[in-house]
Order: C-alpha cells, then sequence, then structure tokens
C-alpha cells in the first residue's frame, strides 16, 4: 500500500473526529476486503476550496449495474472477497458521514468482465476547506479525541478475522475485548438490563449496527463466527443468539446444530439472519432448528420485536422444564415413600417407571434390564399380561391378584 500527501499543506478542514474516522477505514477496509491481491493507495489532494480523500485499489471491482446502488443500504455486490457476506450499509453510511460533513463522495470502477487485466476501484471523497459552510453552534476548536480509535479497533478486529487458519491470535480475538453493553429497561419491550445477547457475524459493520440496535436494551457480546459464538454460549449462557449465517470456520447452521445438541444449550433461541430471502432460503433456515429466520434488509424495530419475543418465549421455556423438574422430582419422592408399589408401562407393556417399593415386592433389582413379567409366577403371567393389555386398549382399569416368582402375593390394578 501507498499513502500519498503534501507535507507543507497547512489549510484547515473542519472535522467530526468519528465520522471521520469511520469514513477513512470504512474506505480502507472495503478496498482490503475485495483487494485479494495487488496494492491499495491512499492520497490526499487539496483543491482551491476543497480537500480530497482517494482511495484507489486494484481489487475484483464493480459491475457496472452495481455502481449506482453501491450506497443503498443493504445492497450487496456479489464478487470475490474476504468476508463471506458483505451487508452495504458501511458504503450507506459513509456516504451520509461525507455529506454531514458538507462533501460529496464518487466511485469509479473497472470490472474485469471489461478488461481482465485491468481492474480495481476508486473511491474520491471530497470536502469543503474552512469552517464556513457549517453551522456556528456546532463548530469547536478543540474536541475531546478520548474514543478516536474506537471503530478503527472494530475494523481491525474483522480484518484480524480474515486471516488464514492457523496464524497466532490477535488481540481482538480475546475475550476482553468483546464489547459488553450495559443495558436499561424499557416500558415496549421485557427486555431486562441483566439479558445478554450473542451476536455473529464476520462483518464488522452489521455487528455495529445490531448491537447499536440491542445495547441500549440489554447486554450485547460479539462474535466474529459460529466457533467464537458457541464458546461465548457456553460460558455465559445468553438468553438469545442473533447470527449471521454465511460466516467463516463456523457458518449460521453449524452453530445451530451444535447448540441443539448441547444439554445446556439447546434451549437457548437462536435467530439466523441472512441476505438470501427466497423462500427455499426461509425454509432451509426454519427446518434447521433456528427459532427464528429475518432475512436482510430488516428494520431495527422488526429485529427487536422478533428478539424480544425469542427472548420471552426462552424464559417461559425454562420456566417451565424448571417446574417440570420440580413437580418430577416431587412425585418421585411421593411415589418412594408409598407403601404400595407404582409402576407405569407403556402400550406394549414395557415398565416405563416405578418406585422402590416395586422392586421390593417384585425381586427385580434397580438398573436390571430385564422384562418385568418374567418376575410373575408362571401360573399367572399370561393372565397378568392379557389383563394389562385388555385394559390399555379399552383405556378402562383392571384388576387381578397374583404371586410374584419370590412368592410374594399383589393385587395389581
Amino acid at each position: 500500500y501507498t499513502i500519498t500527501y503534501d507535507e507543507n499543506e497547512t489549510r484547515t478542514v473542519f472535522i467530526d473526529h468519528g465520522y471521520m474516522e469511520k469514513i477513512i477505514f470504512n474506505l480502507i477496509g472495503n478496498a482490503f476486503k475485495y483487494t485479494l491481491v495487488g496494492s491499495i493507495e491512499v492520497e490526499i489532494i487539496y483543491g482551491r476550496s476543497t480537500v480530497s480523500l482517494i482511495v484507489r485499489d486494484t481489487g475484483v471491482g464493480i459491475p457496472k449495474a452495481d455502481l449506482p446502488m453501491i450506497w443503498d443500504r443493504f445492497h450487496r455486490v456479489e464478487a470475490t472477497s474476504r468476508s463471506h457476506e458483505g451487508t452495504g450499509i458501511g458504503l450507506a453510511l459513509t456516504k451520509q458521514f461525507v455529506q454531514l460533513h458538507g462533501g460529496t463522495i464518487e466511485v469509479t470502477s473497472k470490472y474485469p468482465s471489461i478488461s481482465s487485466d485491468d481492474h480495481g476501484s476508486t473511491f474520491t471523497a471530497t470536502f469543503p476547506l474552512g469552517k464556513d459552510h457549517l453551522p456556528a453552534a456546532g463548530l469547536v476548536d478543540d474536541a475531546p479525541m478520548s474514543n478516536r480509535r474506537a471503530y478503527a479497533r472494530g475494523i481491525v478486529a474483522e480484518a484480524a478475522g480474515w486471516r488464514p487458519v492457523g496464524d497466532a491470535a490477535t488481540p481482538s480475538d480475546s475475550d476482553e475485548s468483546y464489547s459488553g453493553s450495559e443495558g436499561h429497561k424499557s416500558a415496549d419491550l421485557n427486555f431486562e438490563p441483566g439479558d445478554l445477547i450473542i451476536l455473529a457475524d464476520d462483518n464488522q459493520d452489521m455487528l455495529d449496527y445490531i448491537k447499536n440496535i440491542f445495547g441500549q436494551y440489554c447486554h450485547v457480546r460479539v462474535a466474529h463466527n459460529g466457533k467464537m459464538a458457541l464458546e461465548l454460549a457456553r460460558k455465559y449462557l445468553p438468553q438469545l443468539i442473533v447470527s449471521d449465517v454465511m460466516m467463516p470456520i463456523m457458518d449460521g447452521f453449524g452453530l445451530v446444530n451444535a447448540l441443539k445438541e448441547d444439554p445446556l444449550l439447546k434451549s437457548i433461541p437462536i435467530i439466523l439472519l441472512t441476505a438470501r430471502a427466497a423462500d427455499s432460503d426461509r425454509a432451509e433456515g426454519v427446518m434447521s432448528g433456528a427459532d427464528d429466520f429475518v432475512p436482510k434488509p430488516f428494520s431495527s424495530r422488526e429485529l427487536l420485536a422478533r428478539a424480544n419475543l425469542q427472548v420471552q418465549l426462552g424464559k417461559r421455556r425454562k420456566e417451565m422444564e424448571a417446574r417440570f423438574l420440580e413437580r418430577t422430582k416431587e412425585l418421585q419422592i411421593l411415589s418412594d415413600l408409598s407403601p404400595a408399589g407404582l409402576f407405569r408401562m407403556d402400550n406394549e407393556c414395557n415398565m416405563v417407571l416405578c418406585n422402590n417399593r416395586f422392586f421390593e415386592l417384585s425381586g427385580i433389582k434397580q438398573g436390571q434390564e430385564i422384562e418385568w413379567l418374567n418376575f410373575v409366577h408362571n401360573d399367572y403371567r399370561v393372565r397378568v399380561e392379557n389383563m394389562l393389555k385388555q385394559s390399555l386398549e379399552a383405556q378402562e382399569s383392571g384388576s387381578i391378584d397374583f404371586v410374584f416368582q419370590n412368592g410374594t402375593w399383589v393385587k395389581c390394578s
């Protein structure tokens, strides 16, 4: 890569530090994403009353038909890149940030279908010099710069996820680098401040976008692939996982399968996001075991509503499971204290469960895998089996006296 600028230029450009950081890193990050081989050039050129930021790459280029639409939110260019699935919100936000500075942004591109040897894209963002074009109320001579690197770290984290498998981990991959947002109670939604949502996407723009949606309501942790999300889920047991489908290492479907196979995680609801919106894709998402499937583009309100529903269903499911386990333990205690032998069978007369007293009366040892009817005395075995089958088929109660092989007489009803 090369960076070119005039060190002697002293004319002033008034900028918003945070917005300008996003403009620069989105353009450079986009060039890096689509330039698998070749070079990237960054150039600053001053005009009479403007200054231009030019980012030029030798990447795959943009098809002519896509050029007018690359500024639309969620429009994706189908091209080979380092990231599995783009979102389109990066360039859309970049254009908005440039316009907030009173500037303009343009793109030219050469696509391989025109010339296989000459391809790449050039983005030019032009800003007015001085401050006359800006509202006076919003101008300060020296703004705080404490958060200038926050967005940059996110872009670097995404780029780190593009490295070949086996490379050394970077600080951006560590658990400490995952952002946890503090939420607050909403009157319209049922999120609790302590609720945790894990977001999984290999695109940093989309992670930032969704994190901003949920961050004001609950805690948020982010992962750049399904494997990271699975590790976070095992560590923190979230109330919900929102995952992209197309990701490296482990995709969204792989994450769903891994969650459903883990007894501790299988009840965690998961929402899959994808730019593939065909009916067949939606069916595939639902049939994969995901609790919900949201196609892009989506509105923040819709995603919040769907997530809120899944979180509440997940909580209710856990409550019901906890109550079921509690009632099961109570019934087990009552049955074990009962002086009568209690048992339950299926339609084939196979024993499903029984209490300790039944083991004592029948002479069957606990854990012994054997047909219980074999412990009934030979003279009564057929009659007992016929009575039980008739009762099960007719759904009516029955009664019979018989003796077990150990000599214990019982009344079965």
